[in-house]
């Protein structure tokens, strides 16, 4: 099995979550997988589609964000409070085709993309594509 994460480089706290947890949750089922990291303005990612990050999208969509406050939360590592900051952001990617960083691919679908999800999703995504 192939558990990529697209995210950027070096990885923010977000897209080091995800991988953190996608390692994890695969150890914890047993499961032998090969687990790479891709930057979303690489080739390899816009194969998947159209990639930006949360600043992208907003800039894109002219949204007004408060960065200030972003880095503020960023500072700390990655937490919850910061996937329902950015929320706004995952929505309007989300109905415009896009995917937001982190992005977690396995076996070639896109699993979860613009926040990072509980371990026990990612167990349920990887026995998903197992079957």
């Amino acid at each position: 099995m192939k558990i990529t994460v697209i995210g950027v480089v070096p990885p923010c706290p977000r897209c080091k979550h995800i991988y953190d947890l996608a390692v994890e949750a695969a150890e914890e089922l047993g499961v032998k997988v090969e687990m790479k990291k891709i930057a979303y303005d690489s080739e390899e990612a816009k194969k998947y589609g159209k990639v930006g990050t949360a600043h992208h999208i907003a800039e894109w969509a002219k949204m007004e964000m408060d960065w200030n406050k972003i880095k503020e939360i960023i500072s700390e590592s990655w937490s919850k409070q910061l996937d329902d900051f950015l929320m706004p952001c995952k929505e309007k990617a989300g109905e415009e085709g896009w995917l937001m960083t982190p992005v977690l691919i396995i076996d070639d679908k896109v699993a979860f993309s613009g926040y990072v999800p509980r371990k026990e999703d990612i167990k349920e995504a990887i026995q998903s594509a197992k079957s």
